[in-house]
Parts: C-alpha cells; structure tokens; sequence
C-alpha cells in the first residue's frame, strides 16, 4: 500500500496524522510557475538564435523579409514594382529623423553624432567589400542606404548580421537625382548625409573628420574631398577641375566653388528643397551626369555663395579607391567619350539659369 503522506497536527493534545493535501497543492503549483520559467527561457533562447544577440541589429535587406529589432520597426512589404521579380519588392524601416544630435568633439558629448552614408550602386560585385566594412562602424554611420538603379539584375545579398542598418533599396529609375530623392528623405534619421559611391571605400576616421568639420561650419556647409574638387566659371560659364590659367593673378580670391559626390557630406535639409526642383531635377535626367554641380549651385544660392570645404585627409586616413589607378583614368576616358564634350559646361550654364547668373561668384 502506497503511504500518505502526513503531517503531525495536534488535537486535544494528541497527535494525528492526516493526509497533506495543501502540500501536495503547493507542489503541484511549483511545478506549473517551473514550467513557465522555463518555456519563457527557452523562447528568449530562440529568440536571440533567429535575431541574434541584442546589441547587433539585423541587417537590412529590401528582398529578404527578416525580423528587425525595435530600433528600427519595419512598415509592411511595400510592392513598388508589381511587374519585377519579388526581390524588387521592399522591406523598409519606418523613419524616425533625429534633429538634436551633437558631435561629442565640439560639445563634450559622450554619444558622438552619426551620419548617413548614401551609396548608388548598379553593381552587386562592387558592394560585396564595402558592405560589410561599413556595417561595423557603428561609432559614426547610423545606417547605410544602397539606393539600387539596376533596373534588371536583383538586389544584392548582404551580410545577415552587422552592428549598422544596412538597406538595399531599388529605385523606380535609373537617375542619379535618386541621391536626393524621396527614399533618402523618408530614411535617413540624421541631420547630414554622406554621399559615397560604390568604387570608393571610406575609412572611419575619414568620416569622423568629415563630421567633425562639417559641424564645425555649420550645418549649411557643404564638405568634400580635395580630389572631388571643380570649379565653374562665372564669366565664361565653362566647366574645369583648376583655375583657367587667364584668372591666374586676378584681384579677386579663386576658390574651387563645386565638389563631387564621391565624397560629400551635406545637411539633411538640402534633400527636401532640391527634390521640389522639379526643372532641376528633369535636367539632371537628361544630362545623367551633372547632380553634383546642381547640388553645390543649390547650396550656394541658399548660403550666400559660400564654397565647399575642401578637405585633404592624409594619406593613412585617405579613403580606398576600388578600382586601380589606370582603369579609373580608361573610365573616365571613356565616359568622356560617350558623354559629349562640353557637358559639364552645360550643367554649369544651367545651372546659372536656375539658379542665378552670379551664383558661380566668389563669395559674398
């Protein structure tokens, strides 16, 4: 016969022994909040396996509809191209804009500001270096915008997890305005951008450095790298990397008035006035090559003429350039053949048109 269990009570002064029903019950619920406890643990355990630990962030991939942590909520799959393929449908985050953030080097902040890189890129290849190397550099880069022009080839893969958003997102066109479009508005949540391209890797102190001289110029400047430089001629309306050698000696201070966007840091508010240029923008879609030199007219015309900052970073800090020496100088040889001569010198002259006669003046 099986014992009951018992416990000592006493009646009268003698003991008796009855059945231990409330210990019993006890245990019963013991093991009820055990199993809790532990199916709760073993939930928090996948949890982490399909989104990894809590301090790295899912990588963002337009064509993969993965988990994404709280920092960063996503809006339902956006079907933006109904005639593509799947991989053309988007996953994107929904955006948050952070307007007081601060650079700890001026301000003695203990969080340092970030910025927004912005990438164009036709090419999967391209991307398969850069990619990762940005997605770690979570001390200066918020988040990382691919903005894929490819109208045919799918999006690329990217790595599954990196301490920086990344997102691939396709473009409707295959326009270099996309750099100041919509998408870049919506999803970027600080106040600069830095626009890169796909054939230059940017080292973190590279970015820093641009930061850092961006705020120190105030939020309006336009910084760039010396390399990038151009300059626009206000009395001939021609297009050349150096001064004309007639304006050498002039009374008036030449500076370089024009960078390009292989390296740029801007504010995050010159995307929304140059996307309602609308005669700006369709012109930039016929000439295909010339955004950068509407971008510094526009920039200028708001902040009284003012020139880039042109930064020369030393050579240990410099950025990485992906393509050899000799194949870049064959493509830009060979992009000068295709494009015709002298259309640079049309961007700048129309740029005057837009923008003003006087807008490639020194400053005022």
């Amino acid at each position: 016969m099986i014992p009951i269990r018992s416990r000592i009570k006493r009646k009268n002064g003698l003991p008796t022994a009855i059945p231990s029903t409330q210990s019993s019950k006890s245990k019963v619920q013991l093991d009820a909040i055990f199993r809790i406890c532990f199916n709760f643990v073993v939930l928090i355990g996948l949890f982490i396996l399909v989104r990894g630990v809590p301090r790295y962030s899912t990588i963002r991939s337009a064509f993969l509809n993965n988990t994404y942590d709280t920092k960063a909520p996503l809006e339902p799959l956006e079907i933006r191209f109904p005639d593509r393929p799947s991989c053309f449908q988007t996953v994107l985050p929904i955006g948050e804009y952070v307007t007081e953030e601060k650079d700890d080097l001026l301000h003695g902040l203990k969080q340092r500001e970030k910025t927004t890189v912005i990438i164009i890129s036709s090419s999967s290849k391209k991307l398969e270096t850069t990619l990762p190397l940005y997605g770690d550099m979570n001390g200066v880069i918020d988040r990382v915008l691919v903005l894929w022009n490819n109208q045919e080839e799918c999006p690329p893969k990217v790595p599954l997890y990196t301490k920086v958003d990344l997102f691939v997102i396709p473009q409707r066109t295959d326009s270099l305005n996309n750099r100041m479009g919509e998408d870049v508005l919506k999803y970027t949540r600080t106040r600069s951008i830095l626009h890169a391209t796909d054939d230059v890797f940017l080292p973190v102190r590279y970015i820093r450095y641009m930061i850092y001289t961006w705020v120190q110029n105030g939020v309006d400047s336009i910084v760039g790298d010396w390399k990038d430089r151009g300059y626009a001629d206000s009395s001939s309306g021609g297009y050349s990397k150096f001064f004309p050698e007639k304006q050498k000696g002039s009374s008036k201070e030449r500076r370089h008035n024009i960078v390009s966007t292989r390296s740029m840091i801007i504010g995050r508010k010159w995307v929304e006035i140059y996307a309602k240029k609308e005669r700006v923008n369709n012109f930039v879609d016929e000439e295909a090559n010339c955004e950068y030199i509407m971008i510094s007219a526009l920039i200028r015309k708001n902040t009284e003429r003012r020139n880039p900052i042109l930064l020369d970073i030393p050579k240990e800090h410099d950025r990485e350039e992906l393509t050899a020496e000799k194949e870049v100088d064959e493509t830009l040889n060979k992009e000068d053949e295709v494009i015709e001569k002298g259309q640079r010198d049309r961007c700048v002259q129309k740029a005057m048109a837009f923008f003003g006669n006087d807008i490639w003046d020194t400053e005022e």
